[in-house]
Order: C-alpha cells, then structure tokens, then sequence
C-alpha cells in the first residue's frame, strides 16, 4: 500500500504539469454560495416516500447533506461528513472506529439506524449494525446524502427505527473526464483518490475509480502514547449508466475493498491453555497489537422503465460479499437482494407505491476462547411487501400519507410497521407535518446466538478461576418503537429559512443484559428485552445568506430519555445502558465564505454535550468538547484547487467515545492537512 501511495503522489504530480495546460473545470460543478435557498429547499429526495419529491414537500424530518457542503467541510471520511447533519451523533473512538446514532442509542455497535448506499444496506447481521471503516467509497462521487432522523421502517424495513441515511452517488454521465485528489498532513499520513469517465457507446456512460487513506495513530491516555490504531485502506469500483430507451434506463456499479487496521486491546486468555500461565490470576492479556483484516466487494444492477401513463417501477439486485478477521473472531457474510417497487395513481388524488424484497444471508464464524457464535453458519431470509399511498385531500395543500410494512423474519416471524403522516402546504414558504409510525429492530445473530466471556475471576485454591459468559438467548425478540412527530419548514425570507423537528419516542422490549445463576450457583449473563423507555427531543437547522459571498448554516439537537426495567427483569440485576451514550446537547455552526472568485474560507465549530455512559460494559463518561475546523482553499485555475484543512484545532487531543470493554480508550488528535485536486 506504501506504493500505492507513491505512485498515486507521483501521479499528482504529472497531472499538475499537465494542468498548465489548462483544462476544464468538473461538468455539472456548481458551488454552494450560487445555489439560492429556494432551490435548496426544493432539492428532491428520494428516501422519505421511495420517489422523487421536493425536500420541502416531505412528510418527515429530511436533513440532505450535498456534494458541495462535503467538499467545502474538508472531511475526508463518510463518517465525519454525516456530522454536518443536525441530530446525526458521530463520535470517533479511534482512528478506525465510528460510533453513530440519530435520536439516541448511540454505542460501538449501534443498531437503530439503517444506512445503505445507492439502496444497497450495508449493515452486519452480526450485530445489526455498521462498520464504518468498511463504508468509504470516492467522496468526489457522492451527490448527496439524504438523512432521515425518526423511522423509515414503512418503507425501508426493520432497523430502521430511529433513522435511515442513504449515501447516493452520480449518475456516471455527470463523471466525464479525470478527477484526482491527493493530501497529506500529521495523520492523515498520506491519501489519494483516482478516478475516469468516459463514454462507452451510444447514451452509455461509465467511470472508474481507485482510493487510498494511509492514517496515522491517535493518543492512549492511559499509557501515554500512539494508541496503536494506524490503518491503510485501498478500495477501487466502477459504475455504468446507460438511458437505453426514453423510458428505459438501467445502472450496473461495484466496489471491491481491503483494509488494514490496527487496534490495541486488553483479551482474555483461556485459563484451560497451559500457554496462559502467566496471565494467572485475571487471565488478561494486556495491550495486545491487534490486526484487523476487513474485505469485501459488490456488485448491485438495477433497471428503471416509466410509462406513459405516468407509473414507474424499478427493480434492483445486488450481492455483497464481506470478510472481517480480528483476534476474537473472524466472520464472512454473503447477501443476496432483489427488490421491486412500482408506482402508479390508481385514482385521482391517489399516489401509490408498492413493492417487495428478498433477501437471502450465508454467514461464517471462524470461533475463539473469547466469542463464539453457535452454530458458527447459518443461512437465513427475509421477506417483506410494502406499501404506501399519498392521497390529495386538499390539492397542492393538504396531503395524507398511509402505509405499512410487512416483514417476515427466521427469527421473529411476521412484524408490520405502518405509517400515518400529514402533510400541510400553508403557503410557498411554509410546510408543517405530523406523523406517528410503529418500527422495530429484529435480533442480531449475536443476540440469538453468541458466547462471550464477560469477566474471569480469580477464585481461591484449588478452585479454578470462574468464567463469566454472556450468551445470547432464543427468545429475544424485536425490540419496538411508537413515534410520534412534529415538523415545521419555513421560509420568512428569500435568505432565510429554518427546518424544525420536535419527537416523542415510546420504546418497548429494548435490549438487556440480565444477570442469572446456574444450576450450580455460577452467574452468567443472557440478552433479554425488560427495558422500557422514552425519549423527547427537537432538530433545529437554519439557513442564512446574510451576503451574497457569506452563508451561515446553523445546527441544534436537543435529546431527553428516560428508562426503566420492567417486572420481568431479573431479581439478580440487569445491565441496560441504552440512550445513556447520548448527550442532551450538540450544536454546529459553518461559516462559508467566497472572499474572491478564486479564493474561499470555511470555518466549522461543533459542540457536543457530555455522556453519561458510553459503552455497555465500559460504564466511562465522556466530557463534553467543542471542535473546531477550518479550510482556506485557492483556485489558481479553474481545474486546480489547492485547500489547507485543520480539523480538531481547539485541542492537542480529545475524548470523542469509548468502546467495549476489550478496546483501550482512545483521543483522538488535532490533523492539519493539503490538499490537491485536480480536474483534467
């Protein structure tokens, strides 16, 4: 990978003598600061009704992050862009771990939130939810990002409880010509991305493209050093687009990944190996210098027909294969999905979208001392028909949207998740909307099915040490939602607007740790569902253009959750942290600055509140922190630009999160990079 990075900064390079010979900016380029707020707001979305609709005309809480505000925030991750979303948590727990979360629950290994991208789901049946380090195609590539804070479950399914994010890339036809961008600075070692498009054939267009991130490691507190947690990733796909017909037209993409990560970790030893001796008593094996190994790739097709009477119908498959090695276990995953949606008006007034999806998952465990999962394969589906149905009850005023969805699952059986949402277009600067939807999140495999060592406690003589296991149980069911919501988008002036969301979440059967005793009088700890709680909260974006060269863009979030087990729970005790790794408060304010045609400058300061508790077993609070980024970039030419990125400038380093309880707490540490991007 070390020469993947020369040749990609050699290749940088040669393009910058190339570029003195001119060249042309990025077709379809368009800066931020041009775009007035009218059009903002009438940008279309497809994620909140599975069609193409004005943002302002949506029946729920949409926050769309474009390709311009992740170009101009410097971030050079999916992860770090999606802070840009009012009411998205995103905390770092290392250099190669994310945790994140919309509306609470947020932890390593959250699971409430569904994310896929061009509607490929990308999240890990083991745990139900994402690696990020694994979800970092071409930003250059992404058009938007569409953020839907609340339940998506009507159309989307099960996990998609308290939120959905659909990373959505362009069409290859607006790729045409070369793209390379390259930087380095104190941790970002050193990244590049490569990407070419062309015309195939006759409305046939494709791209390639090819990306590398060497990063550097952040700072262990606790032995006050590099926290060992340095990784090189290399990942390189294609997409093709062709509008075969006039009312034809089909998309054919892939990825391919491999990523080397590191981590330093406290592990059990197995106090039945003769080899574990010197651990004795605890059996911890300290400060291991773990490798990960995370690979994979896909391949997604999809073909879209529209008739002349107006109705549509797309339908789409991919397969995703994925393999994650590290010290504990190692786990492959292979996907199968079709999908199929149709829209049609079947009466006047009536807007109806249908549709149905399988899918089919083959897992593989390579099981250890301290994780197994038992059987360690398996092949499970998931079936599900949806639909949905906006009716005009007042034409271009009032609007009803009802739906359901219904969802057969190996584990849970049938689960329906419907949807009722109003829709009051006051006037052209003012929208409100109400809702209340039913979600819920089936079992992870691990919930079901693992075998984990909690703790190994010493015990006197000649007794062996005591193993405590956490073990997943065969009764654990969905856990459920009913959310009710409240939504004002407003205009006051052509410069102006604001985007309100206020929620009431009612949680039930959320996910335990429940403390037993065996037959012998041992404990050990099961996966249940006897915690019951609720959460209030409010998003608050606003957008102002005080001039016609400075934006200010302004984010809030405020979150309340309480909890309780209920009679069932067991009498020995329980463990349920969940919603305590939320803080009450974040806030985001950016400033974009055009200071000349070729010279621009955008500050980002973001503030996030304290958390209680940030892991299940961990039980660390984190302090709150306010961070600070800051981009100078110059356009010598209009296909160069050269940009000086500081991110995290407030402080040498900081506690973002913390992860379960084998990972060492990790700060992460103020970057300062260049970068070069070159159009030709």
């Amino acid at each position: 990978m070390k020469n993947m990075l020369k040749t990609i900064v050699r290749t940088a390079l040669a393009a910058l003598l190339l570029a003195s010979a001119g060249g042309a900016w990025a077709q379809g380029k368009e800066d931020i600061l041009d775009l007035p707020l009218e059009d903002l707001l009438s940008l279309e979305v497809t994620s909140a009704a599975r069609k193409e609709q004005r943002l302002k005309e949506t029946a729920a809480s949409v926050f769309v992050i474009t390709r311009e505000d992740i170009r101009r925030s410097g971030v050079t991750r999916i992860p770090e862009a999606l802070r840009l979303a009012p009411g998205v948590q995103v905390s770092r727990i290392d250099a190669n771990k994310w945790a994140i979360s919309t509306r609470g629950f947020n932890n390593q290994f959250a699971n409430m939130l569904l994310v896929m991208i061009d509607g490929r789901t990308v999240y890990s049946p083991t745990i139900s939810g994402v690696y990020w380090d694994a979800q970092d195609t071409m930003l250059e590539d992404i058009d938007r990002i569409e953020v839907i804070r609340g339940p998506g479950a009507t159309l989307w399914g099960a996990n998609a409880v308290n939120g959905v994010i659909n990373i959505i890339t362009r069409n290859a036809a607006e790729t045409q010509g070369g793209l390379l961008v390259a930087g380095a600075g104190n941790e970002e070692s050193g990244y590049g991305s490569l990407r070419y498009g062309g015309q195939l054939a006759t409305n046939v267009a494709g791209r390639v493209y090819l990306k590398y991130n060497d990063n550097d490691a952040f700072w262990n507190p606790k032995i006050k050093s590099d926290a060992g947690d340095q990784w090189q990733s290399l990942r390189g796909g294609f997409r093709v687009d062709s509008d075969a017909t006039d009312r034809d037209s089909w998309t054919l993409q892939g990825d391919a990944y491999r990523s080397d990560e590191h981590q330093l970790a406290n592990y059990w030893a197995d106090p039945g190996d003769p080899a574990s001796a010197p651990y004795a008593p605890w059996y911890v094996i300290p400060l291991v210098d773990d490798s990960v190994d995370s690979r994979g790739w896909n391949l997604l097709g999809r073909w879209e027909h529209s008739f002349t009477s107006g109705s549509a119908l797309t339908l789409q498959a991919y397969v995703d294969h994925t393999r994650r090695a590290e010290a504990f276990s190692t786990q492959v995953h292979d996907t199968l999905d079709l999908d199929f949606q149709h829209r049609f008006q079947p009466l006047k007034g009536h807007d109806l979208v249908w549709g149905f999806n399988l899918r089919y998952i083959r897992d593989d465990f390579e099981n250890t001392f301290m994780a197994s999962i038992i059987p360690d394969h398996q092949d499970f589906s998931l079936y599900s028909l949806f639909v949905q149905d906006e009716i005009d009850l007042m034409p271009d005023r009032l609007r009803l949207v009802l739906g359901s969805k219904f969802e057969h699952n190996e584990y849970t059986g049938l689960e329906v998740q419907p949807t009722a949402r109003l829709l009051w277009l006051a006037n052209e600067r003012t929208t409100v909307w109400t809702s209340v939807s039913r979600a819920v999140r089936t079992p992870s495999r691990a919930e079901r099915s693992a075998a984990i060592v909690f703790l190994i406690q010493p015990m006197p003589d000649p007794y062996p040490p005591l193993l405590v296991y956490g073990y997943g149980n065969d009764d654990f069911h969905s856990e459920e939602l009913l959310a009710y919501e409240l939504g004002l988008r407003y205009q006051p002036r052509d410069n102006l607007s604001l985007d309100l969301s206020l929620y009431y979440h009612d949680y039930d059967e959320l996910e335990t740790l429940e403390v037993h005793g065996d037959a012998a009088g041992i404990p050990y700890l099961a996966f249940d569902n006897n915690l019951l709680a609720d959460s209030q909260g409010a998003e608050l974006s606003v957008d102002w253009q005080p001039l016609e060269w400075w934006r200010l863009q302004l984010g809030y979030s405020y979150y309340r959750f309480s909890s309780s087990l209920s009679a069932s729970s067991s009498p020995l005790g329980a463990i349920a942290p969940n919603g305590l790794a939320t803080p009450g408060h974040q806030y985001s304010l950016r400033s974009l600055m055009d200071l000349g045609s070729d010279l621009s400058l955008d500050q980002w300061l973001y503030y996030m509140g304290a958390i209680e508790q940030s892991g299940y077993l961990s039980g660390q609070p984190v302090p709150a922190y306010t961070g600070f980024n800051l981009r100078l970039a110059w356009r010598p030419r209009e296909n160069l630009e050269l940009s000086l990125i500081g991110r995290d400038l407030l402080d040498d380093h900081h506690l973002e999160f913390v992860g379960e309880s084998y990972l060492m707490p990790t700060e992460i540490e103020r970057s300062i990079y260049a970068q070069v991007r070159l159009d030709f």
